[in-house]
């Protein structure tokens, strides 16, 4: 009788492992997301201040992906709802200057409460993630 007390608690251990584990992998899938989203602005800025000619990071709401110049485009989870607040000429993306600057704007990534806003300083380009 002990033995099949020990089993069943062992087998509601493994269960909650095993959700706490799925939990953690679908944050963390989220969180690369949002931080490749943020690493491809700021690949862009650089871009365009380097080659001197402006740039863009573009969005496809959509199809759930962003592309970098030169970079591979890439996809964020199903799960996240991405939106977007830009210049109204550019529609989902967001252009860099070679001066450095931007035409500014944030990307707000949300997967139920868990919510953060990417800003782009239209003045100095500089590209901000918080957490809300």
């Amino acid at each position: 009788m002990e033995m099949l007390v020990v089993l069943v608690l062992m087998s509601i251990a493994v269960g909650l492992v095993g959700f706490g584990l799925q939990q953690g992998l679908s944050t963390a899938s989220e969180r690369r997301a949002v931080g490749d989203m943020v690493e491809a602005l700021r690949a862009t800025r650089v871009r365009a201040i380097v080659t001197g000619q402006p740039a863009r990071t573009e969005f496809d709401l959509h199809k759930a992906t962003f592309k970098a110049p030169g970079k591979r485009e890439m996809h964020w989870p199903q799960s996240l709802r991405v939106t977007m607040q830009t210049s109204s000429d550019l529609g989902s993306s967001v252009e860099f200057y070679p001066d450095g600057g931007s035409s500014g704007g944030n990307v707000v990534v949300a997967d139920g409460d868990r919510r953060w806003r990417i800003d782009i300083g239209w003045l100095t380009g500089s590209v901000q993630i918080r957490s809300l």
